[in-house]
């Protein structure tokens, strides 16, 4: 490699960070609104232009801080309980995805979750999928969200759902979410540091742009405080339809 070359390469990493930094700062907007979507809008755009494993450990980085963030910005109350048999759900459930992961193609996995993701984002939209609030039904969506994680990397929908049908309050729904990312994440990320897939040069995009995240969740959080409980639902619910339908095109094409 000539040294006239050197320049260029620093210039096209500074655009990089750049990019990256914009994208972080639009998706923890939205996180910040909703209590949920940063890594479902931050990572197709991202790997447009980094590497997977540069794009995962930066995420990392970024939705611990983001979460971590959000989840002393939001006051509502909850209970604990609830989440914590989410996470522990969750853990029982990643094993299975990865033997899901190895017996099921990855793109008929993504066509089947996106689909049912779809007709459950549809029916909650027209109220006719009202969920009681019980542990079984938390330990059945902790439990798939953890599934989905190892096999599909889409853990969000079925605590969404779960949450979205038993009519939470918004601030309660957002911080519900953002509680059992944060859990999620603090594994993740731990368990991306004993693989030796998250280092200094693989997490630098992400640790450079946790201002941004800061910056993008303080914004959606404030945004999120004026907008009424409908208009609420509504976004939430059309951002998880984007997500299902997302996936179904994913695993055709």
């Amino acid at each position: 490699m000539g040294i006239d070359s050197f320049p260029a390469l620093a210039v096209q990493s500074a655009m990089h960070v750049a990019l990256f930094c914009a994208v972080i700062a639009f998706a923890s907007l939205i996180q910040g609104i909703l209590g949920f979507g940063s890594a479902l809008v931050a990572v197709p755009l991202a790997l447009l232009f980094l590497p997977k494993e540069t794009v995962v450990s930066s995420m990392f980085m970024v939705v611990l801080s983001l979460n971590g963030f959000l989840s002393v910005r939001i006051k509502a109350p909850i209970s604990l309980r609830p989440v914590a048999l989410l996470f522990f759900a969750s853990l029982l459930g990643m094993p299975v995805g990865v033997w899901v992961l190895r017996a099921i193609p990855m793109n008929t996995m993504q066509v089947l979750v996106g689909c049912l993701v779809v007709l459950f984002t549809i029916l909650l939209q027209w109220g006719k999928l009202k969920l009681p609030r019980n542990a079984l039904l938390t330990g059945l969506a902790g439990f798939f969200s953890g599934l989905l994680n190892t096999s599909t990397t889409m853990s969000a929908p079925p605590v969404l759902i779960l949450l979205a049908g038993q009519g939470l309050p918004k601030d309660q729904f957002r911080r519900m979410l953002v509680s059992f990312f944060l859990a999620c994440d603090l594994v993740g990320t731990l368990a991306l540091l004993i693989a030796g897939v998250m280092t200094p040069q693989t997490a630098r995009y992400g640790v450079v742009a946790i201002p941004f995240a800061f910056l993008g969740g303080y914004v959606g959080d404030r945004l999120s405080s004026k907008l009424p409980e409908r208009p609420f639902r509504v976004l939430a619910l059309a951002v998880l339809f984007l997500a299902g339908a997302y996936s179904v095109v994913s695993g055709l094409t």
